[in-house]
């Protein structure tokens, strides 16, 4: 008959599906789960520089709209903001990826078990990349463009993601 072996070794040890390791259910290996801190700090590190355009192209349209300017001045915003999108942007298209690429390598050499909102921010990373990469080689029909564009350039799903990341990281230490 067939078993599941992952389902029977977590009946056998008495922990749940959820249930996560703590200091007061050790690692059955008995290794130091600290992990691998450079990575990480690699990682955020290049998730500021990737997204540092984006950053600096949303404070310039508030700027635009809120800071009263004469036009002459506006059009130096505006011929700024083209500027670094155009330049800037290849940043955040090929600094992504290589963000995800190292987090999904500190996440694999950290573990934790006490916590899971790393990995929800781990998932809702891969899921803002996968749109951004979708929408940047339009792999979806047209229709769908503008949700993918509205999903993926929404604020708040950037702030929660941080302070998934940010809050299960504080957990962690």
């Amino acid at each position: 008959m067939f078993t599941d072996t992952c389902r029977a070794d977590d009946r056998r040890n008495g922990k749940g599906w959820f249930e996560r390791e703590s200091a007061l259910h050790p690692s059955p290996s008995g290794r130091d789960d600290e992990g691998n801190e450079a990575a990480g700090q690699m990682a955020a590190w290049l998730l500021v520089a990737a997204n540092l355009p984006v950053v600096l192209s949303v404070l310039i349209k508030w700027i635009n709209k809120v800071v009263p300017m004469g036009n002459g001045l506006r059009d130096v915003v505006a011929q700024l903001n083209r500027f670094q999108k155009k330049h800037l942007m290849r940043l955040h298209y090929l600094l992504n990826p290589l963000a995800l690429g190292i987090a999904l390598w500190h996440w694999l050499s950290s573990r934790c078990r006490s916590t899971a909102l790393p990995e929800w921010g781990l998932v809702m990373m891969v899921s803002l990349i996968a749109l951004g990469l979708i929408l940047k080689y339009r792999l979806c029909p047209k229709p769908l463009r503008k949700r993918v564009y509205r999903t993926h350039t929404q604020p708040l799903v950037l702030i929660a993601l941080a302070m998934v990341l940010t809050i299960g990281h504080l957990i962690v230490d």
